[in-house]
């Protein structure tokens, strides 16, 4: 009979201790310690449809689709609308992410830029998307568009200022003492203000969009707040200028600049905070202003803005808005996105009140006409509103989120 020395015995003991106590550990912690699964997210199909391409595989495009484009996702619509056969109203979601400097493009679309990547794109009509250019740009503060080319001025947070062509991938760094540009109707010149350290040394200049052949036009001085620069589509007026001569209940007189120092009429608004947007062709201008007869809230004016003509003509609308809220479908139709609810004293400050949510108006110049065409469900605080190249849609970017939307003007 074979028996255990006490050695044997002894190791025997630690080695059946070890493999007790690891074991009671694991069951410890499998039962009352183990980190539950987290609950899997389950997906509709209609949901899996928006997630996966064609053929079944997540980033798949059509076979169709032409270098430089892509696929947008499916427009997402706010609810109560549909994606095909919509009616006037509809609201689509075009790009579910923060949207910056919107603009109509010359070749149809609308340009935007991205501040996730830096980059520039046009989303087009059929609803693809265009990359404008691969460089990225980080941080763009403002960007001016040209009118009828895809070329733009970017400006950044710490004031430094880059030209860039993206039809021919050009870049020109632009002095940083300019500012507030605006394009020629035909991209040729741009206008600016150029602000010296001294008052002395402050000027309305035009030139060249790369900066060359800059030209001083018209001595600011300590007036350079009070100048908007804004060349007019019938490229006779670069500016507006504050700095008329007072009137009376509370008006305010407002100089037209041309170029050439042409000696315009002064155009009078009947309020104060005057925000320009001239029509299509440059013969009228629609602003808006602020008067305590509509209790210090914006109000829209238009009147005629051309030559001998200046300051005819003028009708105020009832419509309390801003007129950068607006846009002109030609010289007598208009679409603005009006605040649901302003409080008195709201013309002072248009930035405070970007979170209210608009109604959309449509204006008709020659009938009179001012109606109400937004559904129900349109809830968005509208900001940075162009026409698609059609004029059958109204596209915006949402003031709270970011994202852009097209609204279907279509009845």
């Amino acid at each position: 009979m074979i028996t255990l020395s006490e050695k044997s015995k002894r190791l025997l003991f630690i080695g059946f201790f070890i493999i007790f106590s690891i074991g009671t550990g694991y069951a410890l912690y499998y039962f009352f310690f183990r980190p539950t699964a987290p609950p899997v997210e389950v997906q509709t199909p209609e949901e899996l449809a928006g997630t996966l391409g064609s053929s079944g595989q997540r980033g798949a495009t059509t076979p169709s689709q032409e270098p430089g484009s892509s696929t947008l996702p499916s427009a997402a619509t706010e609810p109560g609308t549909a994606e095909a056969g919509q009616t006037q109203g509809d609201v689509t979601l075009l790009r579910d992410a923060v949207t910056q400097a919107v603009s109509p493009s010359s070749k149809g679309g609308t340009r935007y830029y991205n501040p996730e990547d830096g980059r520039f794109y046009r989303i087009n009509d059929d609803g693809t998307l265009t990359l404008l250019s691969e460089k990225q740009f980080v941080n763009v503060d403002n960007v001016s568009w040209g009118n009828s080319s895809d070329e733009a001025i970017l400006g950044f947070p710490d004031g430094s200022n880059i030209y860039y062509n993206f039809e021919d991938q050009s870049q020109v760094t632009l002095p940083s003492h300019w500012t507030d540009f605006d394009f020629a109707p035909q991209d040729n010149e741009v206008v600016a203000k150029s602000i010296g350290l001294d008052e002395g040394n402050r000027f309305l200049i035009t030139s060249e969009p790369d900066g060359n052949g800059a030209t001083a036009v018209y001595h600011m001085g300590q007036n350079a707040d009070l100048v908007i620069p804004s060349w007019s589509p019938n490229n006779q007026v670069i500016a507006f200028s504050r700095t008329g001569a007072p009137q009376a209940d509370n008006a305010e007189q407002i100089y037209l600049l041309g170029k050439n120092h042409e000696n315009y009429k002064a155009l009078t608004v009947a309020g104060r905070g005057f925000v320009p947007n001239w029509s299509t062709s440059g013969k009228s201008l629609l602003y808006s202003v602020y008067h305590q007869r509509d209790n210090n809230k914006p109000m829209l004016w238009v009147s005629d803005a051309s030559g001998q003509d200046i300051g005819k003509n003028r009708q105020k609308l009832n419509l309390m808005t801003w007129a950068d809220k607006c846009v002109w479908s030609n010289d007598t139709e208009i679409f603005c996105a009006v605040p649901i609810d302003l409080p008195a004293g709201a013309g002072y400050d248009e930035s405070r009140f970007s979170d209210v949510p608009d109604d959309i108006y449509y204006i008709n110049l020659e009938t009179g006409l001012s109606k109400k065409i937004s559904a129900p469900d349109q809830n968005h605080p509208v900001s940075q509103p162009v026409l698609s190249q059609d004029h059958s849609k109204l596209i915006f970017t949402d003031a709270v989120t970011g994202k852009l939307y097209s609204y279907n003007l279509k009845y």
